[in-house]
C-alpha cells in the first residue's frame, strides 16, 4: 500500500481519440486526477459513457488509454473544459464516487440505477456519477435557486441527459419519496477543515467565539440530511456520506447515529486505502499532500416493499402536458439527428401549454411528487419550435470556446459561466468587458472573479489598470487575499512600477497576510526590472522555481556563472530545476564564453529527462556562433531542425564568421519551408551579407553580385511582409520601425 501521493500537476485521463464521432453524442466526464499512486483507485482512466444514445451509423469503438498531463491553470482555459468534456476536481473530492463505484459493481452488477445526489451543486460529483455509474436517472438537488441553475448548466454541459434537477430543502426529500432510490449520495455541508492546504484560515474557525454554535448547527443539518437520504433509499440500496472536514463529530459520530437506524457499514478497506478501524475512508492532508476527506458507505437491509404503494398513476393532462404522437416523435428525432447529429435518449416526449417540448424521464410515475420542486420537468427539446439551448448544450458539436460559453451562460451557468468568459479573455480590455457584462447581469463578482481580472491586467503589464481593479475590490468590500496582492505586485513589476510593487508588499504584511513563493517571485521581478540585483538576492530563500529561474537569468545577463550555479544548487535542495532554469544557466556560461560549461548544462538537462526546446538550442547555437565554432553550431542546428528561431541563430553564426553564402542558404531553406522570416531574421541576414565585405567594398560588391542583390530584394519583401504580420499580431515591428531598421536594413 502506497500512501505517498505528491500533487504537482493534474493528469487528465481521456480517450486518445477525443474528437466527437460523426453522428454520435458521447459527451464524457473525464476524471481529473493525479496519476501517481493511491492503490490505483484514483489514477485509473475513466471509461467512456455508455454510447446507447449514439446514432446507429456511428462507430462504436474508441481508443482509450491516452492521457494528457495538463497543468491546473491551463485546464480551465481549454476547449475540453468549456465543452464539458473535462471537469476539474480536487483529487480527494473524487473519492466518494470512486468508493461508490467499487461497491456498486459488487452490489448491483449491470443494473441501471436511480441515484439521488442530495447536496449536488455545483455538479462535480453529480457529473462523476453520470460518467462512472450505469444510471437510469440522476436526481440532483440544490436548495438555492441560483446554485441549482448552475448545477443544471454544468450537467447539461457535461452531456448528462438523464438528470432531474431539484431545488428544495434536502431534509424533506426522504419524507416525500421514501424507498425510491437505489443509491443516495450525501456530500454534506461541513466546516471544511480538510481544505487547509489551499485555505489556512479554515483552522481559524476554531478560534471564533461562535464556533460551538456553528458546529452544532452543522451537526443538526448533517444528521437531518442523512436521515432524509436514508429514508429515500430503497431496501438493498447504498448510501455514501462524505465531508471535507477532519473532526470526529461531523464524521464518525454522524455515522454512528445512522447505524442506530439500522444502517450496515460497507467497509472500504477492501476497496480503498487508507481506512479507519470502522471501515470508513479518511485522508489526512499531511499524509498525502492533498485536501483532507472522509467517506463512509452504508447498506440498507432488504425488506419487502410493495411497488404499487409507491407508484402513482401518471396523468400527463393534470400536469399540463400532452404526450407527442408517434409521428411527431419520429419527426423530432429526425430533425435533431440532422441538425445536431444527436440521437435522443429514451424518455417520454411531451408538449406543455406554451408548446415547448420536453423529454420526461421514464421513471416519472415514481417521482412525480418531486416535479413541483424541479427547475424543469426534463430536458427542453424545443422552445418556440426551435432546437433549445439545453439540447444544444447536451448534444455538443464542433463549437468554439466562445460558442460553448454563450450556450453555457444562456442555460443558467450564472457566475460560473461569466467567470469562464473572464478566464478565457485574451487581453485586459476583453476581460474588463466580460467583467462589466457580469455586473450588468446583476451577478456579484467574487474574489476569484476579481483575481482573474487582476491577472488579465498583469499579463498586459498594466499596473495602473490592475490597481484600479484592486481599489474597486476594497470599495465593494471584497477582501483581497494573498493571491490578490501577489497578482497586483506582478502587474506593477511587469509595468516597471517598482515603488508601487514594494508598497503593495508592505500593505500586505501590515494586514497580517503571509506572502508566499508567488508573492516573493513577483517582488523579485520588480527589483530585477529596476536593476536592483542585490535587492533581488535578498529574496532568494523565499522563491519558487520561476523565481529562481528569473534570478539565474539575471546572473546570466552579466555572465556571473558562479552565482548562477549557486542559485541552481539552492533551488535543487527544495525542487527540481526545469527546462527554463537550465536554459538560463546555459545562457550564463554562453555570456561568460565558457562553451564547455554550456555543453555540460545540455548534458545535465538530458540526464534529468528534460527534452531541450528551441530556446535551448538557440542559446547554444548562438554561443558557438560567437565563438565561431561553426561545426558544432551546424550539428545543433541539424539536431533541432530548421525553424524560425534556430535559423535566425544560425544565420547570425554565419554572419559572425563573415560567411554570406551559407547565411543566404539557411535563409533560402527557411523560405522553402513556407516559414515567413520575421524582422529579426531579416536583420541578421542583412548584417551577414553586408558584413561579408569591408566597408569600402560594399557598394562595389552590390554592383558586382547581382545574385546577392536579388537576394536582398527578396529579403526586403520578406521583411515588409514580416512587419505587416508583426503589426497585426503583437506590435513588435513597431519597435523596429521606430529604430529605423526597416529603412536602414540594406544601406550600402
Amino acid at each position: 500500500m502506497c500512501h505517498m501521493w505528491h500533487i504537482k500537476q493534474l493528469a487528465v485521463h481521456a480517450c486518445g481519440e477525443h474528437q466527437r464521432l460523426q453522428g454520435a453524442s458521447w459527451q464524457m466526464f473525464v476524471l481529473v486526477l493525479v496519476a501517481v499512486s493511491f492503490a490505483a483507485c484514483c489514477g485509473a482512466a475513466v471509461v467512456p459513457r455508455d454510447q446507447r444514445y449514439a446514432s446507429p451509423d456511428a462507430e462504436r469503438g474508441h481508443s482509450w488509454g491516452g492521457a494528457w498531463r495538463v497543468k491546473a491553470p491551463l485546464l480551465g482555459h481549454s476547449l475540453m473544459h468549456h465543452s464539458g468534456e473535462v471537469y476539474g476536481q480536487e483529487a480527494t473530492s473524487t473519492l466518494p464516487i470512486e468508493s461508490l463505484r467499487a461497491v456498486a459493481e459488487q452490489t448491483f452488477g449491470d443494473q441501471p440505477l436511480c441515484v439521488l445526489d442530495l447536496c449536488a451543486a455545483p455538479g462535480s460529483k453529480a457529473s462523476q456519477v453520470a460518467s462512472q455509474l450505469h444510471i437510469d436517472l440522476l436526481v440532483a438537488n440544490e436548495p438555492q435557486k441560483t446554485r441549482a441553475a448552475l448545477l443544471q448548466a454544468n450537467l447539461l454541459r457535461a452531456g448528462v441527459s438523464e438528470a432531474l434537477i431539484l431545488s428544495m430543502d434536502g431534509t424533506r426529500i426522504g419524507a416525500i419519496m421514501p424507498n425510491a432510490f437505489d443509491v443516495v449520495l450525501v456530500d454534506a455541508p461541513c466546516s471544511g477543515e480538510g481544505n487547509i492546504r489551499k485555505d489556512p484560515s479554515a483552522w481559524d474557525r476554531w478560534a471564533h467565539n461562535d464556533h460551538p454554535q456553528q458546529l452544532q448547527s452543522r451537526l443538526n443539518l448533517q444528521k437531518d440530511l442523512m436521515s432524509s437520504g436514508w429514508q429515500a433509499l430503497r431496501p438493498g440500496g447504498l448510501l455514501v456520506y462524505s465531508t471535507c472536514t477532519l473532526n470526529h463529530e461531523e464524521n464518525e459520530r454522524q455515522c454512528c447515529q445512522l447505524q442506530e437506524q439500522g444502517a450496515q457499514v460497507v467497509r472500504l478497506d477492501e476497496q480503498l486505502v487508507p481506512s479507519t478501524p470502522e471501515g470508513f475512508l479518511r485522508v489526512w492532508p499531511h499524509w498525502l499532500d492533498v485536501e483532507g476527506f472522509f467517506v463512509a458507505c452504508f447498506y440498507k437491509e432488504t425488506t419487502h416493499v410493495d411497488p404499487a404503494a409507491q407508484m402513482d398513476c401518471l396523468s400527463l393532462g393534470k400536469m399540463g402536458f400532452r404526450r407527442l404522437k408517434t409521428s411527431e416523435v419520429a419527426g423530432l428525432q429526425e430533425r435533431v439527428l440532422q441538425e445536431l447529429h444527436f440521437s435522443l435518449p429514451p424518455g417520454i416526449p411531451v408538449m406543455d401549454k406554451e408548446e415547448d417540448v420536453f423529454l420526461l424521464t421514464k421513471r416519472l410515475p415514481l417521482l412525480q411528487k418531486l416535479l413541483p420542486h424541479t427547475l424543469l420537468p426534463g430536458i427542453r427539446l424545443l422552445s418556440k419550435q426551435q432546437i433549445s439551448k439545453e439540447l444544444r448544450l447536451v448534444a455538443g458539436g464542433n463549437l468554439s470556446s466562445e460558442e460553448w460559453l454563450d450556450l453555457y451562460k444562456s442555460a443558467g451557468g450564472g457566475l460560473g459561466a461569466s467567470s469562464l468568459s473572464l478566464k478565457s479573455a485574451v487581453d485586459a480590455p476583453t476581460a474588463w468587458k466580460a467583467f462589466q457584462e457580469m455586473k450588468q447581469q446583476r451577478l456579484e463578482p467574487d474574489i476569484v472573479s476579481y483575481n482573474t481580472l487582476l491577472n488579465a491586467f498583469a499579463k498586459d503589464s498594466d499596473g495602473a489598470g490592475a490597481q484600479e481593479v484592486f481599489n474597486e475590490m476594497t470599495d465593494v468590500s471584497v477582501t483581497p487575499g494573498v493571491v490578490s496582492f501577489s497578482v497586483l505586485i506582478e502587474a506593477h513589476a511587469r509595468a516597471g512600477h517598482r515603488k508601487a510593487a514594494e508598497q503593495a508588499f508592505r500593505i500586505m504584511q501590515e494586514l497580517g497576510l503571509q506572502p508566499n513563493e508567488v508573492t516573493y517571485t513577483a517582488l523579485l521581478r520588480a527589483r530585477l526590472l529596476s536593476g536592483d540585483l542585490l535587492g533581488a538576492e535578498d529574496l532568494q530563500n523565499e522563491l519558487n522555481v520561476v523565481g529562481y529561474t528569473l534570478l539565474i537569468d539575471a546572473y546570466a545577463r552579466v555572465g556571473n556563472v558562479e552565482k548562477a550555479e549557486a542559485a541552481v544548487d539552492a533551488l535543487s535542495m527544495n525542487a527540481a530545476p526545469n527546462l527554463a532554469t537550465y536554459t538560463a544557466l546555459m545562457k550564463a556560461y554562453s555570456r561568460a564564453h565558457q562553451l564547455q560549461g554550456a555543453e555540460a548544462v545540455m548534458s545535465r538537462m538530458k540526464a534529468q529527462g528534460l527534452e531541450p526546446n528551441s530556446i535551448t538550442y538557440v542559446t547554444l547555437i548562438a554561443a558557438h556562433g560567437k565563438a565561431k565554432s561553426l561545426q558544432r553550431a551546424e550539428e545543433l542546428y541539424k539536431e533541432q531542425g530548421p525553424n524560425l528561431a534556430s535559423a535566425t541563430a544560425m544565420i547570425g553564426a554565419y554572419g559572425r564568421a563573415k560567411d554570406a553564402e551559407r547565411a543566404q542558404g539557411v535563409f533560402d531553406e527557411l523560405c522553402a519551408q513556407t516559414v515567413r522570416p520575421d524582422a529579426i531574421c531579416c536583420r541578421q541576414l542583412s548584417q551577414a551579407l553586408t558584413g561579408a565585405r569591408p566597408q569600402s567594398e560594399r557598394k562595389v560588391y552590390c554592383k558586382l553580385q547581382p545574385s546577392v542583390l536579388l537576394s536582398r530584394e527578396r529579403i526586403c519583401n520578406a521583411s515588409r511582409n514580416a512587419f505587416e504580420a508583426s503589426i497585426a499580431s503583437h506590435g513588435r515591428a513597431r519597435q523596429f520601425c521606430a529604430e529605423g531598421c526597416c529603412s536602414g536594413f540594406f544601406a550600402g
